[in-house]
């Protein structure tokens, strides 16, 4: 845990500096940064459980970095967009398809935990669901995400996603 938060202290410390800590309730917010940030959220979950790579990849910003964390607490990180994960990624999505396994990813609670002019920071609750040759639909895991976002250039991108599984998947990550 103290690796992860000092990672994220050292890769992004503008969002230290520059984010405004949201209360619950507060009318004190940029309503159309808000819409477009769940915009691209929504499109996370979306773009990947219609295996749409290129999708995925475009909510991303170039230099993204992903943190896994399993149910026993060990951390995983590595670049989103690097060569290595963009083929995990085509794998695992090729892997769904074969198998004809479709997922969803059902989106619940959005918690703005810090929002600016160019910075945001939020948890997404999902459930992820399958269902195996249109069969059997299950749920397999809640998911807590953590996200940081940027704007670049008037289009949010996510330059930080942590996933935090509730416990293991059918096809570890």
């Amino acid at each position: 845990m103290v690796k992860k938060i000092f990672f994220s202290l050292l890769v992004f410390p503008f969002l230290l500096s520059s984010q405004k800590k949201i209360e619950p309730g507060t009318t004190q917010f940029n309503s159309i940064d808000r819409i477009a940030i769940k915009d691209v959220i929504d499109a996370y979950g979306f773009y990947w459980d219609s295996n749409n790579l290129d999708g995925y990849l475009s909510l991303f910003e170039d230099e993204a970095v992903g943190v896994t964390v399993n149910e026993k607490g060990e951390i995983e990180e590595y670049r989103i967009k690097s060569k290595e994960q963009i083929e995990k990624s085509r794998l695992r999505m090729n892997y769904f398809k074969e198998n004809n396994m479709q997922r969803r990813h059902m989106a619940a609670n959005t918690l703005f935990l810090n929002l600016s002019e160019n910075s945001a920071h939020i948890r997404q609750y999902m459930t992820l669901l399958t269902t195996n040759h249109k069969v059997k639909t299950e749920i397999l895991t809640p998911i807590d995400y953590v996200f940081k976002l940027k704007k670049v250039e008037g289009v949010w991108k996510i330059i930080y996603r942590e996933i935090n599984l509730d416990k293991s998947l059918d096809l570890s990550l």
